[in-house]
């Protein structure tokens, strides 16, 4: 498909992170530590990418490793095992591990914004068209489709009712060509993808982000052994991410020109796009009722309830300290 083979050639979107470290000053005392991220685009790392392009690892002694890691339980099995020190997943893959008695804990949040967009077939205008339709997502139980029921729960449209969920219609790629070919007549994209398919004619018919607000797409992840063992680290770990959020909020041009800088393939006016349209939808921060919303997405209120409660899925008082001193 034409539009696929363009958006590989824009490969500048994927954030190289694993090839980052080998830049990055090597100061005495610098404590070395592995962060394991599963989506390796510019909009959700960019975060990370700021911290080690402007020094703010550094300047908290710590030497920040990257792995591109493709799986939640993959990387949660890292973090248990030892081989990585913290990792970035979704929300809810997060919370439901700890419900099931994984020994790992939410260090702090890190995107507390539904990265997807509902997108339509050509055929279809606005969400009125919608009713009696069929909306594809990836699979039963994930954050897509619980973002894209919920979503058009709250715009008035009951599943099952108005409209209909296929499972299966497979990732990005797939789901854009079941749209093009009519077997389903809407789809969740993220805000890069919408992008693309807004240039190939696709409409957008709502930002399911903009009516789910402050929830926490994606958190960091750290063991139970690191959080009982390490909390200064923690600390000084988030206080380098906040930075980084608050560098990207107040200078958005010195960030683009540095993204642009280490592009191979760039295009200036997407690169913008994506820096404006996060820059302040990035935060360290993490309530009780957003360890709530995951639990309630994710259907796990009685063993959330077994095992203690929200406030036993996050270090509250680390995230707090961070929040309170990041300078």
């Amino acid at each position: 498909m034409e539009y696929w083979s363009a958006a590989r050639r824009n490969n500048w979107l994927i954030l190289p992170l694993s090839l980052i470290c080998f830049a990055w000053p090597v100061y005495a005392l610098a404590k070395p530590v592995t962060l394991a991220y599963q989506t390796p685009t510019l909009s959700s790392n960019l975060p990370i990418f700021a911290a080690a392009e402007f020094g703010i690892f550094a300047s908290e002694n710590l030497e920040v490793r990257t792995v591109f890691i493709q799986g939640g339980p993959t990387a949660m099995a890292a973090l248990i095992g030892g081989d990585v020190d913290y990792a970035k997943v979704a929300g809810v893959p997060a919370a439901r591990a700890i419900a099931q008695g994984a020994p790992v804990v939410i260090a702090g949040g890190f995107q507390p914004y539904i990265d997807y967009t509902l997108i339509g077939s050509k055929k279809i205008n606005n969400l009125n068209d919608l009713k009696g339709k069929v909306v594809g997502v990836t699979g039963a139980g994930g954050i897509a489709e619980f973002a894209t029921v919920e979503g058009l729960a709250r715009k008035g449209l009951v599943r099952d009712k108005d409209y209909k969920i296929l499972y299966g219609a497979g990732n990005s790629p797939a789901r854009a060509q079941a749209l093009e070919a009519g077997r389903i007549q809407a789809a969740p994209f993220s805000f890069t993808e919408r992008l693309e398919l807004e240039q190939r004619g696709f409409p957008v018919l709502f930002d399911i982000g903009k009516v789910m607000p402050k929830f926490p797409f994606s958190v960091l992840l750290t063991s139970k052994r690191k959080a009982e063992t390490a909390p200064e680290e923690i600390t000084a770990f988030l206080k380098v991410i906040k930075r980084s959020m608050d560098l990207i909020r107040t200078d958005k041009d010195r960030v683009l020109a540095a993204v642009l800088k280490k592009r191979t393939y760039e295009d200036p006016v997407i690169a913008r796009k994506l820096i404006d349209q996060f820059s302040d939808l990035y935060s360290i921060a993490i309530t009780k009722e957003d360890v709530d919303a995951l639990i309630a997405a994710g259907r796990m209120e009685a063993e959330a309830k077994k095992f203690g409660g929200a406030e036993k899925f996050f270090l509250g008082p680390v995230v707090a300290k961070a929040l309170g001193q990041a300078r």
